[in-house]
């Protein structure tokens, strides 16, 4: 009995976990998240731990992928980032945000 219980638990578990996790397209739909002018993710508003994880992740996956573009083209890791930033800021929906030169967050 306790063995089904504590398997019970597991698989109770791994479904509630990732249902839980939040994606990109819904923090960004939701406007906790942005496109910020430097060509990563930044928070809007409502910082949480789980929010603070996504973006961290979202950020090193773009910076390595950045960098490999840099390194391919033999141009700086900043020069991709900017053109990034033009691009995904095109690429956004009505409602979500992105930061403006300024640095000022705008909602499309």
């Amino acid at each position: 009995m306790k063995k089904l219980l504590n398997g019970l638990l597991a698989v109770t578990l791994l479904i509630a976990l990732p249902a839980s996790a939040i994606t990109l397209d819904q923090a960004r739909s939701q406007g906790l998240v942005g496109e910020a002018n430097s060509g990563y993710i930044a928070v809007v508003q409502g910082s949480t731990p789980e929010l603070e994880k996504l973006v961290a992740e979202v950020n090193n996956k773009r910076k390595q992928e950045y960098a490999a573009i840099a390194q391919r083209n033999n141009i700086d890791i900043a020069q991709v980032a900017a053109r990034a930033a033009e691009k995904l800021e095109s690429r956004l929906g009505k409602g979500e945000f992105y930061q403006d030169n300024l640095g000022r967050w705008q909602q499309k």
